[in-house]
């Protein structure tokens, strides 16, 4: 079974040292012949004050989203630094982001909502498995801080290499009543997936939605982009048929089918 197929995924090449050696080179001199100082405001501000944040093996992390494009991986690289700066704020954005004393210090209430979910195991290729809990948007915590979680989790699951490589599967559990849907917030969050944070979104699953699902996808497929739109997938029924139905997409057991929805896997 070729998963990367069904996802529409472009395929991952096989890594060698002078494969990596050359692409983070292309990178480099990518990088050094911008000459536009606005365009490079905010990785020049990061290089200065994170310059561990700036190394290799982070910029190699962009360049496995991108599939070893170095133009597109470095015109990512530029636009992640600009948003980081603008979600965490200067005092913030330079800090580490994957531990809770860092970037994300400020919004240890919201990681426990656990709005945004990591699991443990990863799909057969190492996609990481994630949960979205959309009816978590009815709390009080300020959509921007929710949002800063999601960064923070997606940097968490980034620190598997297999991850890095064949990007991430979303389950969601939708939101119940209109009126609790934060449209705002899931435009910050489909505009980062799409072309900021350095993540291959595979598709999103749902389970069983609710007939509201019917009134917001269409604003959502309009957000995410004609490449995205087409990686939304539904599964009704039982158990065994929702199981069925996703067994061609290597999530056909109960571990890998989200306690939620009747399954035995479970999140951090």
């Amino acid at each position: 079974m070729d998963i990367s197929k069904i996802y529409h995924q472009s395929p991952t090449p096989d890594e060698t040292p002078f494969l990596i050696e050359q692409k983070l080179a292309e990178f480099a001199q990518a990088l050094d012949e911008i000459n536009d100082t606005a365009k490079m405001k905010g990785c020049l501000m990061a290089k200065e004050h994170c310059p561990k944040e700036c190394d290799d093996a982070f910029k190699l992390v962009f360049l496995r989203c991108e599939v070893f494009n170095a133009n597109r991986a470095v015109e990512r690289w530029l636009k992640y630094w600009d948003a980081r700066i603008n979600v965490f704020g200067e005092e913030r954005a330079f800090l580490p982001i994957c531990t809770l004393d860092g970037a994300a210090e400020d919004d240890k209430t919201a990681l426990q909502m656990n709005y945004m979910q990591i699991a443990e195991d990863t799909d057969p290729d190492g996609r990481a498995i994630v949960f979205f809990d959309f009816t978590k948007e009815s709390c009080d915590i300020p959509s921007d801080s929710l949002l800063r979680t999601v960064w923070y989790q997606v940097h968490i699951a980034l620190q598997k290499e297999s991850v890095q490589k064949h990007g991430v599967v979303v389950f969601t559990q939708p939101i119940n009543k209109l009126s609790d849907w934060r449209p705002s917030l899931s435009k910050k969050i489909a505009l980062a997936g799409k072309g900021v944070l350095p993540v291959r979104f595979a598709g999103m699953h749902f389970v069983n939605p609710p007939t509201l699902i019917s009134v917001t996808m269409p604003i959502v497929r309009t957000v995410v982009g004609k490449k995205l739109r087409h990686r939304f997938y539904t599964h009704s029924g039982s158990t065994d048929e929702v199981l069925a139905s996703l067994s061609r997409f290597g999530l056909g057991t109960k571990e890998m089918l989200p306690v939620m929805f009747g399954g035995n896997l479970d999140f951090q």
